[in-house]
């Protein structure tokens, strides 16, 4: 081996556009629909409660103050103009404090980066790094013109954070340990995760043209969370074309037709864009308007083909490097035998689930997903990932019957949970010696940061939670800290028709909350 290349920061900027300048763009998440409901005989850690009782206490006796804690949000128009599943489980114990429509299958939305981060946690540690690595099949002692005789192998394990400065980085060391051609081929290997490039279950047409950041593409080769960001400002005078650049350069593949103008001080900015997938480029056709005094702005698209975009910005970074390559970039695999020349990690995988859970990234769950299924069925697929999840859920007592997994993120319509299923893995998460803390960390804090640091600024950080929202759907689960000293896990998954406003029900969530702050107190065990 020549040497390593030097360990990604342990530092994050969080942005909406930042491109590959950033270690990771947030983006916001989402979810789905809804079915029947479920057996409650199936409830983990239920009681034997009736199905559709607006209230149930389990442990000791019933407090008056808790009834009238509670009364509030359980009578509240949300329960009758929504499907609403809740539960409220004590952690300590283990015992559901309360429930409605508990065992009701609903679209859990981004909640379900709950089981994908517990599941990556207990099967891969809080330690696991994904890599990206350089190898030769040719000897590793160089020519003494720095000539490497043979092919240069790019293998991705799909790290979800690679960004450019880290393969400018990785190309850097290349010609600092001495190449300066490359007689072979320069071949991608994309082989750890399979299944497409495409997130599954998510099928709505408008994003399939568009290409919004929530619906990323996924490869094992991935550069800039597979996005292209196009850089925009005005022109010098007023007619004159707008400046459009690309923050990440290519050898073409990201391919930009700029039909933008420059309008007048003060006027309106106008900016369309189109993008169109083939097989050998990712086009972007830009028409409107920017005035004259404006800002840059940044704006963030997915590449349809994501090896296909990390190969040309690695080849266009390496011949600005000045590192001849005579042969042709291409993909391929690489030999068992051949010689490794770099290893690039990423952070551990306890600072990756941090961002993916506090800022809900599609992408972030997607690659860990994949590369659970690579690491324990040895199938980097989707389907590979999903079967690790639900041996998990089957060793909590959560079957099938409780939940419709579709993907990692939650991104899908036909994505199905009882909130039993969320409060079961909520519940060992939390009694997990091994990983609990790490868990737990992921989780955005209520008043503090992540999706949750506008709500409940009033009392923050007496919630950690993950949100979930889609066209239809809002969902909060995690933990309360209330005032008895008990920690409470809860899962309230709502889904309801269009013409309700997501604020509306964030607002019985977090009136949930409040009540639930205050709840157990003078209660007997």
């Amino acid at each position: 081996m020549l040497r390593s290349a030097s360990e990604p920061s342990g530092s994050v900027e969080l942005s909406h556009g930042g491109g590959g300048l950033a270690r990771l763009g947030w983006v916001i998440v989402v979810g789905a629909l809804w079915s029947a409901p479920v057996s409650a005989d199936d409830r983990p850690g239920a009681g034997g409660s009736p199905p559709g009782q607006a209230l149930t206490i389990q442990r000791g006796a019933p407090t008056e103050q808790l009834d009238r804690l509670l009364a509030e949000v359980t009578s509240s128009w949300l329960f009758d103009k929504a499907h609403v599943g809740l539960q409220v489980v004590d952690v300590e114990t283990g015992e559901e404090v309360f429930a409605r429509g508990a065992d009701d299958l609903l679209n859990p939305a981004s909640t379900m980066k709950v089981l994908t981060s517990a599941t990556a946690l207990k099967n891969l540690g809080p330690a696991y790094r994904f890599t990206t690595d350089l190898y030769t099949d040719a000897e590793v002692e160089l020519e003494p013109t720095g000539e490497l005789p043979g092919n240069l192998y790019v293998k991705g394990h799909g790290d979800p954070t690679l960004v450019v400065e880290d393969l400018w980085k990785m190309i850097r060391d290349l010609k600092l340990n001495g190449i300066e051609t490359i007689e072979g081929d320069v071949v991608f290997d994309e082989s750890f995760h399979g299944g497409g490039y495409v997130l599954p279950g998510w099928n709505k047409r408008e994003d399939i043209e568009r290409g919004p950041t929530y619906f990323s593409t996924l490869s094992a080769l991935s550069l800039n969370m597979n996005t292209a960001v196009m850089v925009v400002g005005p022109g010098a005078e007023v007619g004159s074309p707008a400046r459009v650049l690309l923050e990440t350069p290519t050898m073409g593949y990201v391919e930009i037709d700029n039909e933008l103008t420059t309008g007048r001080d003060g006027s309106r900015r106008v900016v369309r864009m189109e993008r169109e997938v083939t097989p050998d480029a990712t086009r972007f056709l830009l028409e409107g308007s920017v005035p004259r005094d404006a800002q840059r702005v940044r704006y963030r698209r997915t590449v349809g083909d994501p090896t296909a975009h990390f190969a040309s910005v690695f080849e266009r970074m390496i011949k600005d490097e000045g590192i001849e390559v005579e042969g042709r970039f291409t993909r391929g695999v690489t030999p068992y035998d051949a010689e490794m020349l770099l290893h690039v990690p990423s952070p551990p995988l306890v600072a990756i689930l941090m961002d993916m859970n506090k800022y809900s990234l599609n992408f972030q769950a997607e690659q860990v997903l994949r590369t659970l299924g690579a690491e324990v069925e040895g199938e980097g697929t989707t389907d590979a990932g999903l079967r690790v999840i639900r041996r998990y859920l089957l060793g909590l007592g959560v079957t099938d019957a409780q939940a419709t997994l579709i993907n990692g993120s939650g991104l899908s319509r036909q994505a199905m949970l009882a909130p039993t299923a969320l409060t079961a893995v909520l519940v060992d998460m939390a009694k997990d010696p091994k990983v609990g803390a790490e868990f737990t960390a992921s989780l955005a804090i209520g008043g503090v940061d992540g999706t949750l640091w506008r709500r409940l600024r009033d009392e923050p950080g007496r919630m950690r939670g993950k949100t979930g929202t889609l066209d239809g759907v809002h969902c909060l689960a995690g933990y309360l800290d209330a005032d008895d000293g008990r920690r409470y896990a809860f899962a309230f998954l709502t889904n309801w028709s269009n013409s309700t406003r997501v604020s509306s029900v964030r607002d019985v969530h977090d009136t949930f909350a409040r009540q639930m702050f205050k709840a157990g107190v003078g209660a007997t065990d």
